[in-house]
């Protein structure tokens, strides 16, 4: 027994090994964008949240290096 992925669910079906989900199929894709559109969007994603967080956290640190100006 193999586990043979359909979907966006996994069912426990009697398949040979040859037949069973491959994630490292020669078709030149890692093995993070094998699904298609859902995993590019959500690959898509979570790189701009990654590289929006680290810009905001690079500005607040500028930002508290500075000293403030008491008038």
């Amino acid at each position: 027994m193999y586990y043979k992925f359909h979907g966006f669910t996994q069912r426990l079906v009697g398949a040979a090994a040859a037949e069973a989900y491959n994630p490292q199929k020669p078709d030149g894709l890692p093995v993070h964008l094998k699904r298609g559109v859902p995993d590019r969007l959500l690959y898509r994603t979570t790189m701009a949240l990654t590289i929006g967080g680290t810009i905001y956290c690079l500005v607040a640190l500028y930002m508290a290096s500075q000293p403030r100006n008491h008038k």
